[in-house]
């Protein structure tokens, strides 16, 4: 069988530097693109924790996320008036306990660049088109440039443009669970310190959370609605449902969605998850969220990008090249470890929303419930040692 080195990685989220670094490690020569100009500042916390843990050790970045992580020290209920409801310091109130830590999506995106040396990484680019033979796969670039490479990885997230041009669509399956979440930066005009303020009513939530930048203030929205919009990708749209959906809500919703105007980093998509019975087919493989999606309110994408980042790349050590035999050991191990974090999505996303008023006992048991769920899914897989 020809030597596999040349490898084409798409999408410069978190999966996609992920397996750049573990492939250039073991011995391959990854390129990575990535569709936008720049990397996405900002974004909402991502916890860390479980098996990843020991993957990001291994990559020396730990220490690094820790000096970055999120120092939200306190998480507050309050009701429509604002009245404190309950309070949890800020490590539960997140479901988080002994080495997890959260950082910003846009913070671990950077720390995980930065590692990439000798990787070439160019932004504001992307292909058109995926010709796949038995030799190798040919590539063509918004330039009409065309490149051929040895295997493509598609890291390209929940929306990937490489899982629609390579898997047939009986081939996949999207799962929304009803739920829609927003996130944006507004001035911290509550000042808050330090602090995660959260109203939940009807099946609809805001939050507000203020961390190291004391003048900026992170807005989020998550509700459930039976509405549809016609063009989940269309930002106007989607601003235009955020308002519709949460007109008349009460504390601080009015104010905020009139501050969402001069926001620069406005994000929004459904809670949806990505089915597959394999990931890989001819020489394409789908990482992360582009095969795989746990939902985001599930709290595990990020560390189901690393570990199928981590063993993606060390079966292709392991495999001497040999793409088929990765392939399916690839998919023989992950997917277990993906089944059992998409049912933490599925729970997380069932016990969120109460359709009144959360309440201390709503909330504690709730905290008990998830906590316990995500240390039992965030550790379902036993990592090779592929050094």
């Amino acid at each position: 069988m020809p030597t596999i080195n040349k490898i084409l990685v798409i999408g410069a989220g978190i999966a996609g530097p992920a397996v750049c670094y573990w492939l250039k490690r073991f011995g391959f020569s990854p390129t990575l693109i990535e569709r936008s100009s720049k990397i996405r500042k900002g974004g909402q916390g991502l916890d860390v924790r479980g098996v990843a843990i020991d993957i990001v050790k291994r990559m020396g970045i730990y220490e690094k996320i820790c000096n970055m992580r999120t120092q939200v020290e306190l998480g507050r209920y309050v009701d429509a008036e604002g009245n404190i409801l309950h309070e949890e310091k800020g490590e539960r109130f997140a479901f988080r306990q002994g080495e997890d830590v959260e950082i910003d999506r846009g913070d671990l995106v950077e720390i995980l660049i930065q590692a990439l040396e000798g990787v070439p990484c160019h932004f504001n680019q992307w292909i058109t088109s995926i010709k796949q033979s038995d030799n190798d796969v040919e590539v063509q670039f918004k330039d009409g440039r065309t490149e051929h490479y040895d295997l493509v990885i598609g890291a390209d997230g929940l929306h990937s443009k490489t899982r629609r041009m390579v898997f047939n669509d009986d081939e996949y399956k999207l799962t929304n669970l009803g739920l829609y979440f927003s996130v944006f930066s507004i001035p911290n005009y509550l000042n808050l310190s330090h602090t995660e303020v959260q109203f939940e009513a009807n099946q609809k939530l805001i939050s507000l959370t203020s961390d190291k930048s004391p003048k900026m203030a992170e807005a989020a929205f998550c509700f459930r609605t039976q509405n549809v919009l016609n063009n989940i990708r269309d930002e106007n749209e989607q601003k235009r449902f955020l308002r519709d959906t949460f007109q008349d809500f009460g504390w601080e919703t009015s104010k905020v969605l009139e501050l969402m105007s001069d926001s620069d980093n406005f994000y929004f998509d459904s809670a949806t998850q990505v089915k597959m019975k394999s990931w890989t087919k001819g020489r394409v493989a789908l990482l992360g969220d582009a095969g795989y999606s746990a939902s985001p309110i599930s709290g595990q994408g990020n560390n189901l990008a690393l570990v199928g980042a981590y063993v993606f790349a060390g079966e292709l050590k392991q495999a001497g090249g040999n793409y088929h035999r990765a392939f399916n050991r690839y998919n023989e191990l992950l997917h277990p470890f993906v089944e059992a974090n998409q049912k933490l999505g599925v729970l997380v996303n069932e016990s969120t929303l109460v359709r009144d008023e959360v309440s201390q006992e709503v909330a504690e048991e709730r905290s008990n419930k998830i906590m316990q769920e995500v240390e039992i899914a965030a550790n379902m897989i036993s990592l090779p040692n592929y050094e």
